[in-house]
């Protein structure tokens, strides 16, 4: 066995009395670069948690190089990057880079900042960063945040890199700057990597071993070599594809439900746009552009500092927040509770004004049905849901509010493939029973798959709108 060949065998972990890993079996080679994916609610992040010592196994084996280990996260030479990369904006790439580690000395308490610089920037030469080491985190851009982790972990010495959804939250651009970092550098050098990730580009072009987690085992363990789009997507999906009719054929455009004149609010403005009744309409655009500040100005969350914001009489929006992870839910509360937090009066009785709690539990009962929300269980903590389980629930609060107008920013952010094509369902759905619809995202995907009409936002300002039969997927990111 090799220094960094990585076995596990026969693990097992539950909560309480439900199973998420039943029997995991998985060999990774040193200097494989492995892309590990499965619907959410799969076992992945459980499985990856184990790995890294957040969780303890139920049952199973261990081992790297050989030996029984109760984690990975007791070897320095294996590192962890998740969404939270556990930087600080604050401070400049060089200090950020010895977060952790004894400062560098050169007699007593004297700092030799001199070799804490020269280290820094070999750290990022590594990973192809052209940045002074002096430039404050804050001031990359996503991607580069993303190299610096990178740069971080080799330059501790790591030669085994888990890489947890880290590119969920990036604009096409750094995503691909990162998996080129990964694939011709991290990798060509010899390292292992274990990436996880939801985007199917991205694993097929980078990877060259696929494994799939379904339902807690090994599911498909393949080489990527002759796989393609198809053939992945079925491997994922054709399992638990849910019975159901065809998709509800979109209403004409109804009447404007929504209007923006010349406002402005956060890192947006002056913005104009209308959103009628039956319609999608989809905004995009780069991470720092003012993309969420348009959702936040026309949900009502941004009070406009400019210009007005106008809707219908009575009319009513919500909101889909772009980080699920900090905005989306109570993890500590059950998923009944997140799905009907922000429409109690819907279950108050008329005369004594008390929660009507046996109408409030049918009602959520039936909305987690109808979303496949995973476990079927509405008295579930929330925080122990997976991703795309948890994007559902929020999705579930939105509609409870009845609203005519709802703001959806970023929808399917980290959620695998059968859970988009879940929400995608429901968004024609609730275009064709007349809602007016605001889609805010960097996946372009999500802009193809269900609007009528689509913007950039670049500088706070929209581009002309274009419909979506007139553009191509490459031309868009062009644009971007």
């Amino acid at each position: 066995m090799s220094t960094h060949d990585i076995a596990i065998s026969g693990l097992r972990k539950s909560f309480g009395r439900n199973e998420v890993l039943r029997g995991i079996d998985l060999r990774i080679e040193a200097g494989e670069f492995v892309g590990l994916m499965g619907p959410n609610g799969a076992g992945k992040s459980t499985l990856i948690k184990i790995l890294g010592g957040v969780y303890q196994r139920s049952a199973g084996e261990i081992t790297y190089a050989g030996e029984a280990v109760r984690s990975l996260a007791e070897r320095p030479e294996v590192g962890f990057i998740h969404q939270d990369l556990g930087l600080v904006d604050a401070l400049p790439i060089v200090d950020n880079l010895r977060l952790g580690e004894a400062p560098m000395r050169r007699l007593g308490p004297l700092l030799d900042r001199g070799r804490e610089r020269r280290a820094a920037e070999a750290a990022l030469a590594r990973v192809e960063l052209d940045r002074p080491v002096t430039t404050l985190v804050g001031d990359l851009s996503p991607g580069e945040k993303t190299l610096v982790a990178v740069a971080r972990l080799l330059d501790r010495g790591a030669r085994v890199l888990f890489i947890d959804e880290t590119t969920s939250t990036l604009p096409p651009g750094d995503a691909q700057r990162l998996i080129r970092t990964l694939r011709d550098t991290v990798a060509a050098d010899g390292a292992t990597v274990i990436m996880v990730s939801h985007k199917l580009s991205e694993i097929l072009d980078a990877t060259k071993r696929i494994v799939v987690i379904l339902d807690g085992v090994i599911a498909a363990d393949v080489a990527a070599a002759g796989l393609d789009r198809p053939r992945l997507v079925e491997l994922l999906v054709a399992h638990e594809r849910p019975d159901g009719g065809p998709v509800l054929a979109a209403h004409d455009r109804g009447e404007e439900r929504l209007r923006l004149e010349g406002a402005c609010a956060g890192r947006c403005g002056p913005v104009d746009l209308t959103v009628h009744a039956g319609e999608v309409v989809g905004l995009t655009g780069l991470a720092g552009s003012g993309l969420h500040d348009v959702g936040y100005l026309a949900h009502g969350a941004l009070r406009p500092t400019a210009g007005r914001v106008v809707r219908a009489p009575g009319v009513r929006s919500a909101l889909v927040p772009p980080h699920r992870e900090s905005q989306g839910g109570f993890a500590e509360l059950s998923v009944q509770a997140n799905l009907t937090i922000s429409a109690l009066p819907s279950w108050r009785g008329r005369a004594t004004r008390l929660l009507r709690g046996r109408a409030e539990r049918s009602d959520a009962h039936d909305m987690v049905g109808r979303l496949d929300v995973r476990p079927g269980d509405p008295q579930a903590p929330f925080g122990t849901l997976s991703g795309g389980n948890k994007q559902k629930v929020v999705f579930g609060r939105a509609m409870f509010r009845r609203p005519d107008v709802y703001v959806l920013c970023e929808p399917t952010r980290g959620v695998d493939v059968q859970t988009r094509e879940t929400l995608y369902d429901l968004i024609r759905g609730l275009r064709a029973e007349g809602a007016a619809v605001l889609l805010i995202s960097s996946d372009s995907e999500d802009l193809f798959a269900v609007c009528d009409r689509i913007a950039v936002v670049e500088q706070g300002r929209l581009r002309d709108f274009t419909a979506i039969d007139e553009i191509t997927p490459d031309a868009l990111e062009a644009f971007i």
